[in-house]
């Protein structure tokens, strides 16, 4: 069977491609499949389900909800390496001098420490933790918007910070997304987030898009946008065959920075 090399685990890789190919899938079937016991199908979804990769059910598997993220704190945890990784390829495309919006997001905070090397850049945020790890850095304008601060990722949303934002016109805009579909949507899981993020980018030049492979695989309910010319994609490993037919029909920039 065809299936991405998400965890380095073969078997756990498959039974990846297995729940996301049928959308709910039995202990029973998948030990039946991989030729191992249901016991260790057991273990083997305890394991991916905690890991944000599939979501645990009575008997079986299914997909990851499209309508709720993974909480914060696993996120922060997550695909370290890749989002190093990605970060730093991001880096390299940037020009001092440059005004940059950021949202928020785990990868996005991996970007913000990457930028140190960087010179004369002006930062606009609805990420307290992104301002938090920029505003110290003397060669660097840090704006934060006002608005609703939520606890549990340290955003500002609310429709003052769209307001906010369309008064700017920036070089580029710097965010992950939840998933992004075969089709080339990028989505993402919270309406109030993504109407920032919209904001941002009808007011950029240029899109970065940062991702790691695990959102090639996963689905979210809230459409942002859909890929497009003016837009770069970094990520960690080649997207899959039907999705990187989207990005070179689209002519898309794509990036892929090797973790170490």
């Amino acid at each position: 069977m065809d299936y991405i090399e998400l965890t380095g685990n073969p078997r756990h890789d498959k039974l990846i491609a297995l729940v996301m190919s049928n959308g709910y899938i039995s202990n029973e079937e998948l030990a039946s499949t991989l030729n191992v016991t249901t016991q260790t199908i057991r273990r083997d979804i305890r394991i991916l389900s905690k890991d944000g990769f599939i979501s645990r059910h009575h008997g079986g598997a299914g997909r990851v909800s499209s309508i709720q993220n993974t909480e914060f704190s696993i996120r922060e945890t997550a695909h370290i390496a890749e989002k190093t990784a990605i970060a730093n390829e991001i880096v390299k495309h940037i020009p001092d001098g440059s005004t940059l919006f950021m949202t928020i997001g785990t990868t996005t905070e991996f970007i913000a420490k990457a930028l140190e090397i960087k010179n004369n850049l002006r930062i606009i945020t609805n990420s307290l933790r992104v301002a938090n790890l920029l505003y110290r850095n003397k060669n660097f304008e840090v704006i934060t918007v006002g608005g609703m601060l939520r606890s549990h990722n340290g955003g500002i949303i609310g429709p003052s910070v769209v307001s906010f934002i369309s008064s700017f016109r920036a070089d580029f805009l710097i965010t992950s997304v939840g998933a992004i579909s075969i089709e080339g949507d990028l989505l993402d899981f919270d309406i109030n987030e993504v109407a920032v993020v919209k904001a941002m980018i009808a007011n950029s030049k240029k899109k970065i898009i940062a991702v790691d492979h695990s959102k090639f695989h996963t689905s979210a309910a809230v459409e942002i946008d859909s890929l497009k010319q003016d837009m770069m994609l970094f990520t960690d490993q080649k997207p899959p065959s039907s999705l990187l037919s989207v990005i070179k029909e689209c002519k898309v920039e794509l990036y892929i920075a090797k973790s170490h």
